[in-house]
């Protein structure tokens, strides 16, 4: 009995012990579960200040990602139709005969320090146009004499170096000289003026003092920011010579001539070699010798259509003639044949057409480094004259009458229609071609 309700106490006590324990396990169950819905809020409560921060963010990303302002260079012509523009200025030879730089000599003719001659105030009205414009490029038609001489003139040319001393003064930026004249005065020509206009800070493309300058093509940058053109040229003719090597002075020959296919790969390649280094647009200067002729001769049409099928070149100018020719558009490339001289010697009635010229404002627009966006979107005309009243004056012949007379009312008017008549020949669009009228664009901007 003893051992029974010792048992009978051992279990009654069982039973009340495990009361106690499910309680315990019981509250153990609440607190897990106030526990876990505890961590529940807290995540929620921390997932909902991550949420915060996001708008924020997302704002800051779409602010990054909204593009820069684009910035347009308009240059200095007056209508650029996208957001880059070139202007180019060009006009035709420089052609100094011994009668022409008489009228500009110092008093010490074979002076070496620049003071033999003052062609300063020849070229100086040109200034006017050369700021309209945003690169201005001349065509030197000869080789240069030592500082001091001696100079020669026709038929083998040495002029004065002074020319080159007023191109730079009045803001040519740069020079062709792959003329029929290049070779007048052999290397040491040549040499001399690549010489003389390095010095004077004025780029060039033409003829060369070496080889490795023959090969590099010349690129020049917009002083307004519009872009990069590239220059190349070549001339037909040296008058019968021959250059001491092939490098020496760039060339176009006739088709019948065994260089000519090798010419305009070579002027091809340059252009390649240009927009290679950046060139957006890229021009190239044509040298004729028929002289005296209103109409393009069959070299020039035919050399400057060909040059315009390979798809090189944006523009095609020419200068040699020593008259003003035409402005055709051939497919998709605007070629002026023909823009007379810049500046001249006096002819005779029967070569009076070498007493006149063209001046020609070439204004490319496009997206600065974006192939393909560019085209010719106006060419300017104006035409010119070689003397103002008694003095050679590079003088502009305009409607708008800048300056004043040329030679007189009566007879630049004839002149002016006789130029208008000429470039519109080949059936120049007059909305894209159109005569240079500075005052009136001055007045409108």
């Amino acid at each position: 009995m003893q051992h029974v309700e010792n048992s009978g106490r051992h279990a009654g006590g069982g039973a009340s012990s495990r009361k106690p324990l499910a309680a315990l396990l019981i509250c153990l169950a609440v607190i897990l579960i106030a526990a876990g819905a505890i961590w529940a809020m807290h995540m929620r409560a921390e997932a909902s200040r991550d949420v915060g921060p996001h708008p924020i963010a997302a704002d800051i990303d779409r602010t990054a990602a909204i593009p820069k302002p684009v910035v347009e260079h308009h240059g200095n012509s007056p209508d650029c139709p996208d957001t880059d523009c070139i202007s180019l200025m060009v006009n035709g030879d420089l052609l100094f005969h011994p009668h022409l730089w008489e009228h500009f000599q110092g008093a010490n003719t074979a002076a070496k320090d620049g003071s033999a001659f003052n062609f300063v105030p020849l070229l100086q009205p040109m200034q006017r146009y050369m700021k309209a414009s945003d690169i201005s490029v001349c065509e030197f038609e000869t080789p240069i004499a030592p500082r001091g001489g001696p100079y020669t003139g026709y038929p083998v040319f040495a002029i004065p170096p002074e020319v080159a001393d007023a191109a730079a003064k009045v803001g040519f930026q740069a020079c062709t000289h792959a003329t029929n004249h290049s070779w007048d005065q052999g290397a040491e020509g040549v040499n001399r003026l690549w010489d003389t206009l390095a010095g004077l800070g004025v780029q060039q493309t033409g003829s060369y003092k070496t080889e490795a300058d023959s090969k590099k093509p010349l690129v020049i940058e917009s002083p307004t920011g519009g872009g990069k053109l590239g220059l190349v040229t070549g001339t037909v003719s040296l008058n019968g010579f021959e250059a001491d090597t092939e490098w020496r002075v760039d060339r176009l020959r006739e088709a019948s001539d065994p260089h000519h296919r090798s010419d305009i790969d070579k002027a091809v390649a340059k252009a390649k070699a240009a927009r290679q280094e950046g060139a957006d647009v890229v021009a190239i200067a044509m040298h004729s010798v028929q002289e005296y002729i209103d109409d393009a001769d069959d070299w020039q049409v035919s050399e400057a259509h060909e040059l315009a099928d390979t798809g090189a070149f944006d523009v095609i100018y020419g200068a040699g003639c020593h008259c003003v020719q035409p402005i055709e558009k051939y497919k998709n490339t605007w070629i002026i044949y023909g823009t007379g001289n810049a500046v001249t010697t006096d002819a005779p009635a029967e070569r009076i057409v070498n007493n006149q010229g063209m001046t020609a404002r070439i204004q490319f627009a496009g997206r600065k480094g974006e192939a393909g966006s560019w085209r010719v979107s106006r060419i300017d005309w104006l035409p010119t004259a070689n003397r103002r009243g008694a003095d050679y004056r590079w003088c502009p012949i305009s409607a708008d009458h800048p300056d004043g007379t040329c030679w007189s009312t009566e007879q630049d008017a004839q002149v002016r229609q006789r130029i208008h008549d000429v470039i519109y020949k080949r059936g120049a669009d007059p909305h894209v071609v159109r005569e240079w009228l500075i005052t009136k664009e001055a007045s409108a901007e």
